[in-house]
């Protein structure tokens, strides 16, 4: 796999279909993954890899219908000393590695050790997403990770985080900034010493470091996913995700922005977001206010303005003028306006909120 810092994306339906299994098997797997493939689809193999370096640290996710990837002696020439943590996200998959043998299902874990002869046989294909680290770093926070190969991992709720953070690495389209990468990997080192469990030496700090940024990262995700539920509230978030309110306001309390200004903050900026936009014209404010989780106009009018130091009114009667006013079909092309002179905090909002909320 590439080292270097760029999101790889490939697919065997990139591949001429007559020829697809066998540049598969000779210019992917074998120069790339450094494994062999044996097809059992019955003629229609398809497989989707996504790939995210991060520092020292590799997340892959991949999709197959049924198939078989071995991983032999002479494979294994050129490989580093890595250990990989697999989750299972649609299976049943077998697993071969350092002498053990098990079938897992969807939803459970194992850890192999990828400088050894690996099997894995998806009879009815499936997919799964795996981290991938130097043994010599998870060997400084897990004793004897050796230990646990063939095993299944335990599940819970660092599992489940670790989980959630690599489907949403793989879901990227664009790969994070070298600096962040690494921060990332980091992240995913101590998410994985956490799961298979690290020395008493490293229980804080893994906890300090990764565990707690990905339940922030969780948390802020939650808030994401649900702002515009008018009844979501901090115990909504708390129990979601297994924490205390009290912990999950602490966490908050890093950003520098309480759970009711990130709450607030995503309701107002995809408010804007359909006050800007053409396809939302036939909604009546009231109505946009409502779809966004407020559940008072009044008071959705006075955070908007105190906001955007314009009314929800303006701002759409401005979207609606520079409309009129250019040739070009969608305000989405618009790079660098103002919603009205004067008003520098509106000023170059409309891609960056696009961007991140419009669907």
């Amino acid at each position: 796999m590439p080292t270097s810092s760029h999101l790889l994306r490939w697919s065997t339906e990139m591949l001429p279909e007559r020829a697809r299994f066998s540049a598969l098997r000779e210019e992917f797997a074998r120069q790339s993954l450094a494994l062999d493939v044996i097809d059992h689809s019955g003629g229609r193999p398809r497989i989707d890899v996504t790939y995210l370096p991060l520092g020292t640290v590799g997340v892959c996710g991949l999709v197959a219908t049924p198939a078989e990837f071995i991983r032999h002696e002479h494979h294994l020439k050129n490989s580093s000393d890595q250990f990989g943590l697999n989750i299972i996200d649609t299976g049943p998959l077998q697993f071969a590695n350092a002498g053990q043998e098990r079938v897992y299902d969807a939803g459970s874990a194992c850890l192999i050790d990828r400088g050894r002869p690996l099997r894995v046989f998806g009879p009815r294909g499936g997919s799964v997403r795996f981290v991938i680290v130097h043994a010599s770093a998870l060997k400084s926070l897990v004793a004897h990770p050796e230990d646990l190969l063939g095993r299944a991992v335990r599940p819970g709720p660092v599992l489940r985080l670790l989980d959630g953070y690599l489907r949403s690495l793989t879901s990227l389209e664009e790969p994070p900034s070298p600096g962040l990468a690494s921060t990332i990997g980091v992240h995913l080192l101590d998410l994985m010493a956490a799961t298979l469990g690290p020395t008493a030496e490293a229980a804080n700090i893994v906890a300090d470091r990764g565990v707690k940024a990905a339940r922030l990262r969780a948390i802020l995700e939650e808030v994401a996913r649900r702002f515009s539920d008018p009844n979501f509230d901090l115990d909504n978030v708390a129990g979601a995700l297994g924490l205390s309110r009290r912990y999950v306001q602490k966490l908050l309390e890093g950003t520098g922005k309480s759970f009711t200004e990130h709450l607030a903050g995503r309701r107002l900026e995809r408010a804007f977001a359909m006050l800007t936009d053409p396809r939302h014209l036939h909604l009546a404010i009231v109505d946009i206010a409502f779809a966004v989780g407020f559940g008072d106009v009044s008071h959705f009018n006075r955070m908007f303005r105190r906001r955007f130091a314009e009314t929800p009114s303006g701002v759409r009667a401005a979207s609606i003028k520079r409309e009129r006013s250019d040739p070009r079909p969608n305000l989405s092309r618009h790079i660098g306006t103002r919603i009205r002179s004067g008003s520098s905090r509106v000023e170059n909002r409309y891609d960056t909120i696009r961007n991140r909320l419009c669907p």
